[in-house]
């Protein structure tokens, strides 16, 4: 059945569509260091609500190709990069810095580089327009990977926030 703008219109109102403002990073448990609360990731400026693909396994006979679903990947696993303002006191970079310590510390030449297991996970929610949230993903096994650079513009700077990425890795994520 064709969709008219009074189907479109009734549909939309009902169901509402997502903003790209209401989604929150709730938790992030990995290395031995907990981040939660409003002290620490009401400083996520952006993330993204990560993406899951089938590989394709093509099957020759008699000419006619038949596509077969493959093993899942997670798009972009090894490099989930979220945003985080950076706050004057550094605060939340260094526990990102200790993070990143625990696994590999160069001081001592060693870290614990075990596989990262159930508990290593990045809460996830995304909320309606009344910040109830509609759905929660847990990306499990998560670890840290890379924490970005922040410029400053001692010379040119115009009193800009800043913010710099930091980015994990996970094996998988759940959906509740």
């Amino acid at each position: 059945m064709a969709t008219t703008i009074e189907n479109f219109m009734e549909n939309a109102s009902t169901k509402q569509f997502a903003r790209d403002f209401l989604f929150r990073v709730t938790q992030i448990t990995i290395a031995g260091t907990d981040f939660s609360g409003d002290d620490d990731l009401i400083y996520a400026k952006s993330a993204v609500l990560p993406g899951r693909a089938i590989e394709n396994k093509t099957v020759n006979y008699v000419g006619q190709q038949f596509n077969l679903p493959g093993k899942s990947t997670y798009t972009n696993s090894e490099s989930y990069s979220i945003d985080f303002y950076h706050e004057e006191s550094i605060a939340l970079r260094r526990k990102f810095e200790d993070a990143s310590r625990y696994v590999f510390d160069n001081e001592i030449s060693y870290g614990d580089i075990a596989m990262p297991g159930e508990g290593d996970r990045i809460t996830l929610e995304v909320l309606d327009r009344s910040l109830n949230a509609t759905s929660t993903i847990d990306l499990i096994g998560a670890s840290i990977r890379d924490i970005g650079a922040v410029t400053h513009n001692i010379a040119e700077g115009t009193g800009d926030v800043l913010s710099f990425p930091v980015t994990f890795s996970y094996h998988f994520y759940r959906i509740k």
